[in-house]
């Protein structure tokens, strides 16, 4: 694959809207620490309904999935994000307040009449908002490593906000988590659903967070599907270039300021992480920088996955480049059984699995040698590179494994982590043939620069 010369792009850094909303009348659930604020029914304005996408979120995608056709997109801020950004707000105040402020002053519970639960979008008043701690933001967070991820993280004491296709996904996932984390501090946006098959839904749920004024330390682009048949986003993108790469890079792109903010609030580099997979190797064969959406190509579901997995780590790389106040890097979770392989291998799926109870029978121990990981053991390099003081140091790398990364793992490294089937290139032949690095000869900065531009432009009616 070729490099591309490309433009350079100035990058505006867009400055989170102040918090303020309202309410006279709103809903905040008993455990104080996932905070829903209820709203009224409103009148939508008519718009194709959003293809069902995220299939790391338990959302399958139909053989038959239709192509949505393309919506004109406008750059005006609609009355819908403005309600979801200020009832958003309104909502974390509370969150606040019933968790506690910052260290030496006590905030006490607030509590609402039952009747008066049907909050009005139009009865929205300021709040102020408590600065403290800053956030982990998952997307994906309600199944597979996401909610693993999101569960270890809260085991940790850390703020995590799970962002979702839809609200009740989040609260159930927000119930299942505190099942086993009882104290676990979740945050759900009240009415706002991450629905990444639409950019303009997509710009509506980063809106309502940054009305939120919740500070963020950490964004991990969780989210995605794999091998799906073909099919097409609100804005007629390919699904798996859609969904996995760019919806992603348009909440980077509103996020990214605040991650920047993270190292005068905290002293420490905000974080982006990205779950990418090992898959990306093919990028030589699967991208094609000039038909991202399959226009000109037959399909095939693999190749487009795979694409969408190296554009995953072109997007880290370029972000590393462009913001040196921010670690950013892309992973490998490892060959993990959650329900985005319900398409491939079906009775490896999460809901076809009980891991504990296999785990010592011969099915058990044959999935162990072969690399084959359960949604908490995917979930460890996301939390490490959330979390871990050395993470913090490391920006532009791809890992495989907490502290390994992809090229340059050592044979034991490899084994240790299950991953047994890559290359270290010690190999016989290895050297005379660039193996593994040729792998991932796509992975320059004349390509990461490439698909930033065409990505921008792409996004640019729905930047905030």
């Amino acid at each position: 694959m070729s490099a591309f010369a490309a433009p350079s792009v100035a990058r505006a850094a867009a400055t989170p809207a102040a918090a303020s909303c309202s309410s006279r009348r709103r809903v905040v659930d008993g455990s104080r620490q996932v905070v829903a604020v209820a709203a009224a029914p409103r009148r939508r304005r008519h718009r194709t309904a959003p293809i069902a996408a995220a299939a790391e979120e338990g959302e399958g995608l139909g053989a038959a999935a239709a192509a949505a056709p393309p919506t004109k997109p406008t750059t005006a801020t609609s009355p819908r994000r403005a309600v979801l950004g200020g009832v958003a707000a309104g909502s974390v105040a509370s969150l606040l307040w019933g968790v506690g402020g910052p260290k030496g002053l006590a905030y006490p519970p607030i509590v609402f009449a039952a009747e008066e639960e049907a909050a009005s979008a139009s009865s929205v008043a300021a709040v102020a908002v408590v600065e403290s701690e800053g956030a982990i933001l998952i997307t994906g967070a309600n199944s597979g490593v996401g909610f693993s991820a999101a569960k270890q993280l809260a085991a940790q004491g850390k703020r995590v906000v799970l962002a979702c296709r839809t609200e009740a996904k989040a609260l159930a996932a927000a119930a299942a988590i505190r099942e086993t984390v009882p104290d676990a501090q979740l945050v759900v946006l009240p009415g706002a659903a991450l629905e990444m098959a639409d950019l303009r839904a997509t710009a509506d749920y980063v809106k309502a967070f940054q009305d939120s004024g919740i500070p963020l330390d950490v964004l991990v682009l969780n989210a995605g599907i794999m091998a799906v048949p073909l099919g097409r986003t609100a804005q007629d993108h390919e699904l798996h270039f859609g969904v996995n790469h760019l919806a992603h890079f348009l909440m980077q792109d509103a996020l990214v300021p605040q991650l920047r903010g993270c190292k005068e609030r905290t002293g420490k580099r905000g974080r982006l992480v990205a779950c990418s997979s090992v898959a990306n190797t093919l990028g030589d064969l699967a991208l094609d920088l000039t038909d991202l959406d399959w226009r000109r190509r037959g399909y095939n579901e693999w190749v487009a996955y795979c694409a969408s997995k190296a554009a995953n780590v072109l997007l880290t790389d370029e972000v590393a480049r462009r913001n040196p106040l921010v670690a950013s890097n892309s992973f490998h979770p490892g060959i993990v059984t959650t329900n985005l392989v319900r398409y491939i291998l079906p009775d490896l799926s999460a809901e076809n699995r009980d891991p504990e109870a296999e785990k010592d029978t011969n099915n058990g121990k044959m999935l162990a040698r072969m690399g084959i990981r359960n949604a908490d053991e995917g979930a460890k390099t996301h939390v490490w590179l959330s979390t871990a003081e050395e993470a913090g140091g490391v920006s532009g790398g791809f890992f495989i494994d907490p502290g390994v990364q992809y090229p340059g793992a050592t044979r034991e490294e490899l084994l240790a982590g299950g991953d047994w089937f890559l290359l270290t290139g010690r190999e016989p032949l290895a050297s005379q043939l660039r193996l593994p690095d040729v792998l991932f000869d796509w992975r320059s900065e004349a390509n990461a620069s490439w698909l930033w531009t065409t990505s921008m432009e792409m996004i640019e009616p729905f930047r905030a």
